[in-house]
């Protein structure tokens, strides 16, 4: 009999109690936010990831009335810190950038504590394009002339990239399958590794991301054959693109802002907000287009673009397993 009147007091205090719990989430979620916020950057201090989340926390503060910290956790090429923001209290005190391909490269690889949905995107702020480099005393001055090299003497050319698991790696794949040549991978230790390769004439082919070659292109030290988005770059127009060529390779790197998932929606709202006011505000625009090739995706724009990008990493991956 005791415990009858035991369950029949639970169910009474249920409702009761999941009431009062939603009105300290709304109570929370109102005064949003109390403390300042931490923002987990999946990399080193001083790398394009990191100076993104810094140039934003600089502005943002004086709009939310809270600090912005900074945390750092790099390693496993992001993964590390994927999982750090994946598995956070979704209260909105923890953000964190994200990188692609490599949130989807990881994903595609296994072994992860996080999946897509783990994520509720706030914004992508950055895109740099891929692009296929060669030395300025090169012979190629087309795609279709390392194609022409390529099949006279198959296997015989070298291609840089940042190894396995970056967009860089997949850009040689996708070329390799939709050009029918073998070029051959050269692992650098970074863009900077990269840029002695290719300038230095160690190696055939350089696949970057047009940031990291930009200086020494406009120098004239290198060239660039072709750029790896669906359209020609609008501070770039007379790069042609591999798609306009006939060749189906698409690539960049693109860095934004999440949340973890399960995120109160008022609290959501906020902060997505807050993303869209910053990137448009003179003073961080300023500072930003001397440092970021920015490029603003709203939160559906910037889970779009996730969703298709671990699709074509898993078609890339299925190709070339690492």
């Amino acid at each position: 009999m005791k415990n009858w009147k035991i369950l029949a007091t639970l169910f009474i205090l249920l409702p009761v109690l999941a009431f009062a719990n939603g009105e300290q989430d709304a109570e929370g979620a109102a005064d949003y936010p109390t403390k300042p916020i931490t923002i987990i950057v999946p990399s080193s201090a001083g790398g394009g990831t990191d100076t993104m989340a810094r140039l934003f926390a600089e502005i943002a503060k004086d709009k939310i009335g809270q600090a912005f910290v900074i945390v750092n956790k790099p390693g496993a090429g992001g993964q590390i810190g994927f999982e750090a923001l994946a598995t956070s209290k979704p209260d909105g005190y923890t953000i964190g950038a994200l990188f692609t391909p490599h949130v989807a490269s990881h994903l595609s690889a296994g072994r992860v504590k996080y999946t897509l949905d783990s994520f509720k995107p706030l914004a992508n702020y950055v895109t740099d394009p891929g692009v296929l480099v060669c030395n300025v005393d090169s012979d190629f001055n087309s795609i279709d002339d390392v194609i022409a090299a390529e099949k006279a003497k198959p296997g015989s050319l070298t291609g840089t990239t940042t190894g396995a698991g970056g967009d860089d790696f997949f850009a040689l794949v996708s070329f390799n399958a939709a050009a029918g040549t073998n070029i051959k991978d050269v692992p650098s230790k970074g863009s900077s590794d990269q840029k002695v390769n290719i300038l230095g004439g160690h190696v055939d082919l350089a696949f970057m991301n047009y940031s990291q070659i930009e200086a020494n292109y406009k120098a004239g030290d290198a060239r660039i054959l072709a750029v790896m988005t669906p359209e020609r770059l609008s501070y770039e127009p007379n790069i042609p693109t591999f798609t306009e060529l006939g060749y189906d390779v698409t690539s960049d790197s693109s860095r934004g802002f999440a949340a973890p998932a399960g995120i109160p929606d008022q609290v959501y709202s906020i902060l997505s907000d807050l993303f869209a006011e910053v990137v448009n505000d003179p003073a961080f625009l300023e500072i930003a287009q001397e440092q970021l090739l920015l490029n603003y995706m709203d939160p559906k724009d910037y889970g779009n673009y996730l969703e298709s990008n671990v699709n074509t990493t898993n078609s890339v991956f299925s190709k070339s397993p690492w």
